[in-house]
């Protein structure tokens, strides 16, 4: 597992491979070391990830409900997403969490900013009092897109800095922009889930490939 200083001593992690496939469902031992890791009380609070912006609270999710980003002001309570080059982003804030899910549909339907604006509501703080982890996610080098995902990235992230040449995105750098720019504090774990066998990745497995999680706990 990993984890991000900035965000310490909050519990949290991003997993790889070796700590087993986070598919729905696929393995239960992972779930159960994940929820000892972080000294936890179980389940871990997961949500059915569609690529939109729908935040949900920590005690309204479950597999059932389509949404992107959870938010936790539960003690000892695990809210996670499920990557597999998606951008898994970790918020702490005093007395909140949030774990949200950005793949490029998500980042462009500002999934990001608006799971930030909701942490802050929940936490009654400003940005400026949040601190971002974001984990193991397909680097700009690996992620080569059409000119509908440079747009759709371009409408909502600032600057050039998530810009790769002509046709690459770098879409951690892309969110991170986006969490500067509301005033959060943001650290990068510079780690390709394309270039690292030790994380699974979708574009270099396909669909048959598992799922790592990013997680946190209150």
């Amino acid at each position: 597992m990993y984890a991000s200083a900035l965000l310490s001593p909050v519990r949290h992690a991003f997993t790889g491979v070796a700590d087993g496939d986070h598919r729905p469902g696929f393995d239960t031992a992972g779930a159960a070391r994940l929820i000892a890791a972080l000294d936890a009380v179980g389940p871990v609070r997961v949500v059915s990830q569609v690529h939109g912006a729908r935040v949900v609270r920590a005690e309204d999710a479950s597999t059932s409900i389509e949404a992107d980003a959870i938010v936790s002001t539960l003690p000892g309570i695990v809210v996670a997403v499920r990557v597999a080059d998606c951008v898994p982003i970790l918020l702490a804030a005093p007395g909140a969490v949030a774990a949200v899910h950005a793949g490029w549909r998500g980042t462009a339907a500002d999934i990001t900013r608006v799971a930030l604006r909701a942490l802050c509501s929940a936490a009654g703080c400003a940005p400026s009092e949040v601190r971002a982890a974001i984990g193991p996610c397909i680097c700009g080098a690996c992620y080569e897109v059409g000119g509908e995902v440079i747009d759709g990235v371009a409408a909502v992230a600032p600057g050039a800095s998530w810009r790769v040449g002509e046709r690459n995105v770098d879409l951690g750098e892309a969110n991170a922009a986006i969490l500067r720019h509301e005033g959060a504090q943001v650290e990068r774990l510079a780690l390709c889930t394309r270039c690292d066998a030790r994380f699974w990745s979708f574009r270099r497995d396909g669909a048959s490939g598992g799922r790592q999680v990013g997680a946190i706990r209150l």
